[in-house]
C-alpha cells in the first residue's frame, strides 16, 4: 500500500494486486456487495494510514472514491465527515452494487504519481461509477492480453490473462506441517478465494475461484496436490466442509501463512 495525506481530512491510498491478494478481496467482490470483505479491507486501510501518514480522523468518514488504474491497481480517496465509520461501511458494498446502473456524471479529479512514472491524470470516481471508468478503459484501448502466468507477477507492467470459471476444490492434510510447506512455495493467490478447516486430525483447505486465469489456477492447483490430496471438486463438498467443520483460517489461509 502506498499512501498519500492531501489534508487533515482527506488522504488517498494505492492498493497494489499484492495488497489486495494479501487481504483476500478482488474487484468482484465490491461488485458482489461482499461487505464483510470490504470491511476488512477498510479497517487495514485505516490502521495503515493511522501508521504511515498520520491520519487521525476521528470525525468519521463520508465518503469513499475508487479508481481501477490500467495496471489493476485500485486508488483509493478517503475523506472524513460527519457519518459514523461503520455507516459508511455498510454503505460502501450497496454504491459497488450500482454500478452497473448509475448513469450520474463522473467525479474528476486530481493526479496520481506511480513509482518510477510520471504523474498521470486520473479519474476519481464513487462505487456507483466503476462501469463507466472500465467502459472508458475500453474505449482507450486499454484492454490487457493474457500472459504466461509463471511471469505475470515479475513483470511490473501487469496484464489481465483470460478469466475463465474453473469452480471449486479441496485439498486435505494429514498435519498442518504439510499445509505450511505448501503454503512456502505456492504461487501468489490472486483471484481464489481459500480457507482452511480441520475435522478431527484432518485439515481441509477449500479454493473458490474468482478472477484467476486458468493457466494460473492449474499451476496453484499442482502445487497444492504435491503436498496435500484432492479431496472433492463440488459445491457441495465445499459446503459440508463449512457446515461440519472447524474453522482454522477464514479467509486467506495461505497469503497469511506466507507472511510468517
Amino acid at each position: 500500500m502506498e499512501f498519500k495525506k492531501i489534508d487533515e481530512n482527506r488522504f488517498q491510498c494505492l492498493l497494489m494486486e499484492e495488497d489486495l491478494e494479501d487481504n483476500n478481496i478482488t474487484l468482484d467482490d465490491f461488485f458482489r456487495n461482499d461487505t464483510d470483505k470490504i470491511h476488512n479491507l477498510l479497517e487495514v486501510v485505516m490502521e495503515e494510514a493511522a501508521r504511515n501518514i498520520d491520519v487521525q480522523m476521528d470525525g468519521g468518514v463520508m465518503s469513499l472514491q475508487l479508481a481501477p488504474q490500467p495496471d489493476h491497481s485500485i486508488l483509493l480517496t478517503v475523506s472524513s465527515g460527519k457519518d459514523d465509520f461503520g455507516n459508511m461501511l455498510r454503505q460502501v458494498g450497496e454504491r459497488a452494487a450500482k454500478a452497473f446502473t448509475s448513469n450520474q456524471d463522473d467525479t474528476k479529479g486530481n493526479v496520481i504519481k506511480n513509482p518510477g512514472e510520471e504523474a498521470k491524470a486520473a479519474e476519481f470516481t464513487a462505487f456507483d461509477k466503476i462501469k463507466d471508468i472500465f467502459e472508458d478503459m475500453k474505449s482507450k484501448g486499454q484492454d490487457m492480453e493474457a500472459v504466461n502466468p509463471d511471469t505475470l507477477y515479475k513483470n511490473k507492467a501487469k496484464h489481465v490473462s483470460d478469466v475463465v470459471t474453473v469452480g471449486y476444490a479441496v485439498y486435505s492434510f494429514s498435519n498442518f506441517d504439510d499445509f505450511e510447506d505448501m503454503c512456502v512455495v505456492c504461487p501468489k493467490i490472486w483471484g481464489v478465494s481459500n480457507s482452511l478447516y480441520k475435522k478431527k486430525d484432518v485439515y481441509y483447505l477449500v479454493l473458490e475461484k474468482g478472477r484467476c486465469s486458468k493457466d494460473r489456477y492449474i499451476t496453484i492447483c499442482n502445487v497444492i496436490s504435491e503436498y496435500g490430496r484432492l479431496d472433492s471438486d463440488k459445491e457441495a463438498r465445499v459446503l459440508w466442509i463449512k457446515e461440519n467443520c472447524e474453522v482454522v483460517i477464514e479467509t486467506n489461509a495461505i497469503g497469511k501463512i506466507k507472511k510468517l
